[in-house]
């Protein structure tokens, strides 16, 4: 497969795209991934560094690459962090088996991190979510990764109790519904 599936995009994303600027003032964008962005989102996880960094995401190697973004790039929702024409970040809500649940997932090119633009990134999809229905935000991420976790933390997400001392530190968020 060579192309993003074509998925209903929910009508939330009239809400996007969301121009953007980081720490610095350097404006990006945050937008609906589309199937013209996969050979450049291919690139980006290519050239991702450090491979497999976020529990063994993103996978090393081409084919591997290829063959994960077919599986998650057919379901959930995904959006594309552009800046100056390229892509430099992937964001991604996927479906759990708990109803009302999904997963969070985020990566970002190294030039753009400790900038501001992964909150930022986490805010819009946090707003995505409510605007769809969501219930639940749930996330693993590392607890060396501080920066990561101050960020989510910024966004709203807060510790599962019992994996604060894990291999793996989960964090959740619940959202309240927009027409309370």
């Amino acid at each position: 497969m060579s192309a993003v599936a074509e998925v209903p995009v929910p009508s939330v994303f009239a809400l996007l795209p969301a121009h953007l600027h980081d720490k610095e003032g350097q404006p990006f964008t945050v937008r609906a991934l589309d199937g013209r962005d996969r050979l450049a989102l291919e690139a980006f996880y290519d050239a991702f560094d450090p491979k497999r960094a976020a529990q063994g995401l993103p996978p090393a190697g081409q084919a591997r690459v290829e063959r994960w973004l077919n599986q998650i790039l057919a379901r959930g929702t995904h959006l594309a962090v552009v800046r100056g024409g390229r892509l430099v970040g992937h964001a991604m809500l996927l479906p759990m088996d708990r109803p009302g649940v999904q997963e969070y997932a985020i990566f970002l090119a190294r030039e753009v991190r400790g900038q501001g633009v992964g909150t930022q990134v986490n805010r819009v999809m946090v707003e995505l979510a409510r605007a769809m229905g969501v219930e639940r935000l749930w996330l693993s991420v590392e607890p060396h990764n501080r920066a990561a976790l101050r960020s989510y933390e910024k966004a709203g997400f807060g510790f599962v109790p019992a994996t604060i001392y894990s291999a793996e530190v989960e964090m959740e968020l619940v959202l309240e519904p927009l027409n309370r």
